[in-house]
Order: C-alpha cells, then sequence, then structure tokens
C-alpha cells in the first residue's frame, strides 16, 4: 500500500486490528439498512459492481447472496482474509483484492462503483479525493453509476479522555470500546478507538486499538468531486431511505452517473 497518499494514520492500517470484531464493532454501529439499500441499486443496475473498502464483507457478502456479480476491494488483508473465510460459511468464493482505493489497480469496466459507509472520509484531503473520484470515473462503463457515501458533518467537540461507546455481547463474551476526539484545526477529525475483549464473566482477554484521521465531506464537496470527473447528480438519498429530507439525516448517498 501506498503510505504517502494521506488517508490513514502511519505504520500498520489500524483497521487490520479489528478485522475478528469488525461485525461486532462497526457493523452493529450501522442504524440503518444500508445493505439493502445497495442490494436493491446494484439489481436495478444491473452488471458488474465493485464494492471498494469491502472490509470483511459485510455488504459483499450479501450482495453475492443475491446473485450480483460483485468483487471487492480493501487495503486490509486481515480484513480480506476474514471476509474469504465468513465467504465459505455461504458457501461463497469473493472475488476481492488488496489495494488502495485512492490508487486502484483493476482492468475492465464496472456499472456500479460503490464507496459505502463513508469510505470517502479517510481521503482526508479534498484535493485527493477528488483526484480518486476522477480515477474510479475512469472505471464506469457508459452509463454506469458511482456511489459516494459519507456521514452528514455535525459539530465536533473535542475531549482528552476515553470515552466508552458500549459493551457488546461477542463470541461469547463482550466486546468493549472506548472513543477519544481531537477536532484539528485543518477541519479533520483524530478518533483514537480501544478495544477490550472479555470473557463470559467480564474479565479482560485482550486489547488492542485503532487510531485513524477523517475529514468529513458536505454533500455539495461529493457532488462537486463527480461533477470535476465529468460525472452527473442524479440522486442523493438520505439515510438510506430512512428519511426524506437532510434535516434529520446522519448519512447521505450520491449517485454520480456516467453519461
Amino acid at each position: 500500500m501506498n503510505e504517502n497518499l494521506d488517508h490513514a494514520s502511519t505504520g500498520v492500517w489500524s483497521y487490520d486490528a479489528i478485522a475478528d470484531v469488525y461485525a461486532t464493532d462497526m457493523g452493529r454501529s450501522m442504524p440503518f439498512d444500508d445493505v439493502g439499500w445497495y442490494r436493491r441499486l446494484c439489481l436495478r443496475e444491473g452488471g458488474k459492481v465493485l464494492e471498494l473498502g469491502c472490509g470483511t464483507g459485510r455488504i459483499l457478502i450479501e450482495l453475492l447472496r443475491a446473485g450480483i456479480d460483485a468483487t471487492g476491494a480493501d487495503r486490509s488483508l486481515p480484513m480480506l482474509a476474514r471476509l474469504r473465510e465468513d465467504g465459505q460459511r455461504h458457501t461463497l468464493s469473493p472475488r476481492v483484492a488488496q489495494m488502495d482505493i485512492a490508487a486502484p489497480a483493476l482492468r475492465g469496466l464496472f456499472r456500479v462503483v460503490l464507496m459505502p459507509y463513508s469510505l470517502i472520509t479517510y481521503l482526508r484531503s479534498a484535493a485527493l479525493a477528488q483526484q480518486t473520484v476522477g480515477t474510479l470515473a475512469t472505471l464506469l462503463e457508459p452509463g454506469g453509476c458511482l456511489v459516494l457515501d459519507a456521514f452528514v458533518p455535525q459539530p465536533v467537540t473535542s475531549f482528552a479522555d476515553f470515552r466508552r461507546d458500549y459493551r457488546r455481547e461477542h463470541d461469547g463474551g463482550f466486546l468493549e470500546r472506548h472513543k477519544r476526539i481531537t477536532a484539528n484545526a485543518d477541519h479533520t477529525n483524530r478518533i483514537e478507538r480501544r478495544y477490550i475483549l472479555l470473557d463470559e464473566t467480564g474479565n479482560a482477554t485482550s486489547e488492542f486499538s485503532t487510531d485513524e484521521t477523517i475529514r468529513p465531506y458536505r454533500v455539495d464537496e461529493l457532488a462537486e468531486f463527480g461533477e470535476s470527473a465529468g460525472l452527473s447528480v442524479e440522486s442523493t438519498t438520505w439515510d438510506y431511505g430512512a428519511h426524506a429530507e437532510a434535516a434529520a439525516a446522519r448519512f447521505a448517498t450520491v449517485v454520480l452517473r456516467n453519461h
């Protein structure tokens, strides 16, 4: 992976550490049926689908189970290993590639390219995000679409202490997560997370952490990235259809069409 692309913490990609708990952690933190929304979109579009940042397959596996011709890409080998393992439980053999989203190394064209679950916010330079969208646009077949998803930016207040997010049942025991946020002067946010695995009696058995810096993007910025790549904004959906307007929404999903 190219570590000079400025979209993650230094050293080992932090998400490597949470491959085995991702479904309990990030997967269960999504309050809306984003998977169903992506599945319906891909079935409606037909053709080949590329999911970037596929992780352990929370979305990709469900696309494959629906008969969609989907390929996944992620920079984390531990995540991809877990995806293959989970795919086998469904008698699937997912096609996956390890690569950086800012430098996709794929041949062929796709009807749909997905950047789900706020993936674009890991491109913490607006210039890099625009460049990446331009590159991804070249992977679209005529009439295809690029889907950009991002949480709706909200005011962020820094706090120096680690605060507990949750304790959830996990693998016969529990998973506990604590978080610290730093709002940076350049409008990025550093998010440090500490995880504790506990047995059924509540005794800690393992601890690990992630350290990421992300950049929130507004809907108009996502639209501008697409338009600069020659794509047109076809639609904006709030919370995967759960809300009709932006006012109360937590997520925005923009469909950009290659005409």
